[in-house]
């Protein structure tokens, strides 16, 4: 009888710390999925979320080399380890153009799986199938946050979100201020206003602009105002598909020559150094005060405001494609993308994190990094070159690069670009290229891979 009695009671002291156990888990479990508005309580739903005395490492696996992003990473992961003190980040970069993806395979097949992955997630078709980013579509946290499909379609894959969006970047002209005014000049909205600014400053006896076309994404931005718009305002969304697929040439896009030509327009006043610069050398001669425009990307702005005085002012308008006032469409597209990977140790951790970053973490990102917010929220810490292109998303007129159904496979981005660097060499050193024969190159280059790849 005993023996019953002694058996019941441990049976009655299992079956409490198994209640007790699971009651934890549960809590555990809704508290880490809780979107938040506010700043109290967003901290402290982080910190119940990733709260406890293991010590938890997060390895954030990224490509951004320049210093203003790296600020504002270790910024934000102060900010988080200050409200989770067990929490800690490894970050872990590479060079994008050369080293990240091979890195990452290496890193990925080697079981030293960092949590946290960068990267647009069309742009890595192989992590996505490996089962290394997380399916996001349903997550509340970025549905909160009210994006346009084409943000999360710049964060997707097959229709399915797997990446966080952070910020976006586009291009355009930046200006410097001082010489505007100098020269009475007013911010141009049309292709013949922009071509008579140019002359007055040319007539002034300065540089209307300053060149980076030893980095071959500046022929590329060149030409997206106009492509970009036109494709969306004609319902091409499936403009990048087809090209790759060869169901379409580029003759059947006529805007494709339409902005190979208003380009070459804008290249009529070079400088001998054009084809030498690379981006980094470009910010240098236009904060000297070198060249009055610089057509560039959101994303050097932080590297502009270094290299910059105080009292060194810019400010930035979109290239126009017509002479229609105001008619050109602001490119927008996703850039800061993050995967979280669920095969890693610590995937819920960095899942609390990710969430954590945009929102209660968002402006201490963009306040670091001066990258404008994909949710479109916005700093008077901001320079306001930066609430200025925050300004333009927000008025709607924007062609989003995930409203395409497929972006250009790295491969098809490589030969585009050869072909529009080959053409601003021709305009730039006397050469007799035209507008068609580079359309002729660009449909040359596709041909090639297209029948390589079967």
């Amino acid at each position: 009888m005993k023996k019953i009695i002694a058996l019941l009671l441990m049976l009655v002291l299992v079956v409490t710390m198994m209640v007790g156990c699971g009651s934890n888990q549960q809590t555990n479990s809704e508290t880490s999925g809780q979107p938040t508005a506010k700043v109290s309580e967003s901290t402290t739903t982080a910190a119940a979320a990733t709260a406890s005395d293991e010590k938890i490492v997060i390895k954030v696996f990224h490509y951004m080399l320049q210093t203003t992003k790296q600020g504002g990473l270790k910024a934000l992961e102060e900010a988080y380890t200050k409200l989770n003190p067990n929490i800690t980040f490894e970050n872990i970069f590479y060079n994008q153009g050369t080293d990240y993806f091979p890195q990452l395979s290496t890193a990925l097949a080697s079981g030293e799986l960092p949590e946290i992955i960068m990267g647009n997630p069309g742009l890595y078709p192989d992590v996505v199938a490996g089962g290394y980013a997380m399916d996001l579509t349903q997550n509340k946290v970025i549905k909160s946050l009210g994006l346009k499909p084409g943000d999360t379609g710049d964060v997707s894959a097959n229709g399915v979100v797997y990446g966080f969006p952070i910020d976006f970047k586009t291009w355009g002209v930046f200006y410097n201020v001082k010489m505007f005014k100098d020269l009475g000049l007013s911010v141009p909205t049309t292709q013949t206003e922009l071509m008579n600014v140019c002359k007055k400053i040319a007539d002034a006896g300065k540089d209307p602009w300053i060149h980076a076309f030893g980095d071959a994404v500046f022929g590329d931005i060149e030409m997206r105002n106009t492509v970009w718009g036109r494709a969306i305002e004609n319902g091409d969304i499936d403009f990048f598909e087809k090209l790759m697929t060869g169901k379409a040439k580029f003759t059947d896009y006529p805007y494709v020559l339409e902005g190979l030509k208003v380009w070459q327009q804008r290249m009529q006043w070079y400088r001998s150094d054009a084809m030498a610069n690379n981006q980094s050398k470009s910010l240098e001669l236009f904060v000297a005060g070198e060249g009055a425009m610089l057509y560039n990307g959101s994303w050097s702005i932080g590297d502009l405001m270094a290299k910059a005085g105080k009292d060194f002012k810019f400010d930035f308008f979109l290239a126009p494609v017509d002479d229609k006032p105001n008619s050109t469409l602001m490119g927008s597209q996703i850039d800061q993308s993050f995967m979280v990977n669920p095969k890693a140790e610590n995937a819920d951790a960095a899942l609390a994190f990710m969430e954590f970053w945009i929102t209660d973490g968002a402006l201490v990102w963009s306040n670091t990094s001066l990258m404008p917010l994909a949710s479109g929220a916005s700093s008077d810490d901001l320079p306001a070159v930066v609430n200025s292109i925050s300004a333009i998303k927000k008025s709607g007129k924007v062609a989003c690069y995930g409203d395409f159904t497929k972006p250009f496979s790295s491969e098809f981005t490589t030969k585009w670009r050869q072909a529009l660097t080959e053409f601003a060499e021709s305009c730039v050193t006397g050469g007799k290229m035209t507008p068609e024969k580079c359309l002729e190159n660009l449909q040359a280059y596709f041909d090639d891979v297209i029948a390589t790849s079967k």
